[in-house]
């Protein structure tokens, strides 16, 4: 009896260090944040990999607000990626100290939330997919749609990888770009805006 319990106890270490080995950890330069023309979808282009989000009404108002340039992303910690390129991983978003009291009257009316500190913030669990980019696809920058729409910087963005690499070659992005048009989601095509934001807070 103990040498089958110590035996699965083996295979139980053995399963479980496997599955720490087969996790890796890269960064994804961040420099541009689209929402889809129907406010729904919420995507970052890599110059690799694309990633899309489910986008929640508040997020979407706050994106498409006149105080979005007042806006910081604050990310709480690393995202993940898991089987068949599930993603997620916690954003805030905040007031920057150049908020107005109109800025803050707005926000609390789209449901953010306030500290004792003052702080004016909207916190989000972001689920979506990662996708490979398709080849020739260009980047914001290259496809000219990073002027006055780009992050104030580059940001680097930690992210936990535990997805299989034969998974990911599979999964390419549905995002093309369309000359004239811009970028667009396939199926239905849905233009992708690039919007400013203030800036990112590891």
């Amino acid at each position: 009896m103990q040498r089958i319990l110590t035996t699965l106890l083996l295979s139980a270490l053995a399963i479980l260090a496997a599955g720490c080995a087969s996790t890796k950890t890269y960064t994804e330069n961040v420099s541009t944040l689209m929402v889809s023309s129907d406010t729904k979808t919420f995507a970052v282009l890599g110059p690799q990999y694309h990633y899309l989000f489910d986008m929640p009404p508040p997020m979407a108002q706050a994106l498409t607000s006149d105080f979005r340039s007042r806006l910081t992303a604050v990310v709480l910690r690393d995202f993940h990626v898991g089987a068949d390129g599930l993603t997620w991983g916690y954003v805030r978003l905040q007031l920057t100290a150049a908020a107005t009291p109109r800025d803050r009257e707005q926000a609390l009316a789209m449901h953010f939330g306030t500290t004792k500190e003052g702080l004016v913030y909207f916190t989000h669990h972001l689920k979506g997919k990662r996708y490979v980019a398709r080849p020739g696809t260009p980047g914001a920058a290259q496809a000219g749609g990073a002027t006055s729409t780009a992050l104030d910087q580059t940001y680097r963005v930690t992210v936990q990888d535990s997805q299989a690499s034969a998974d990911a070659m599979r999964l390419l992005s549905p995002v093309a770009f369309v000359a004239g048009t811009g970028f667009v989601l396939a199926n239905p095509a849905v233009v992708l805006f690039a919007l400013p934001v203030a800036g990112l807070e590891p």
